[in-house]
């Protein structure tokens, strides 16, 4: 274990000197951040990373790697895996892979556009509105007309 925790140190170092990461906490595991991002966090198990796409994929196919969840619950993050330090000669790779994720973006949540009132509604819902307006009109223009009472004729027993 003292190798795995000299290899973390040591790409926290690398990302420290060159790409402006800084060494911090995630849930009380040491870890790296990235304009307070956390990208990649140290555990007893082995280190985990904030992967997305292609790069999540390979660290998911190797041997004991899972998902993982950063505050220790039983749900993992889809967004977290774990390596397990059987692989830490591979940890620089993910590293480097998360950070740039990191730097580009990836996974963060869109933001969306501020609404400015209600959107323009589509051509079909016009027509409809339009002959809705007209059904309208028509049924106000309806009088009723006077009718003479009907005269009901007796019935016959035969039909």
């Amino acid at each position: 274990m003292a190798n795995a925790r000299t290899r973390y140190d040591t790409i926290l170092d690398y990302m420290v000197r060159r790409h402006d990461a800084v060494a911090g906490q995630l849930y009380g595991k040491p870890a790296a951040l990235l304009h307070h991002e956390p990208f990649m966090a140290y555990h007893f198990d082995g280190m985990a990373f904030r992967l997305q796409g292609r790069a999540r994929l390979k660290a998911s196919t190797l041997a004991g790697a899972k998902y993982w969840d950063p505050r220790g619950g039983e749900m993992p993050s889809m967004n977290w895996i774990s390596v397990p330090t059987a692989h830490f000669l591979r940890w620089d790779g993910f590293a480097i892979d998360a950070m740039h994720q990191m730097k580009e973006g990836v996974g963060k949540r869109p933001v969306a556009a501020p609404v400015v009132g209600p959107p323009k509604a589509p051509p079909a819902s016009l027509r409809w509105a339009e002959n809705i307006q007209n059904l309208l009109a028509k049924i106000q223009s309806l009088q009723l007309a006077p009718q003479e009472p009907r005269v009901e004729k007796p019935k016959s027993r035969f039909g």
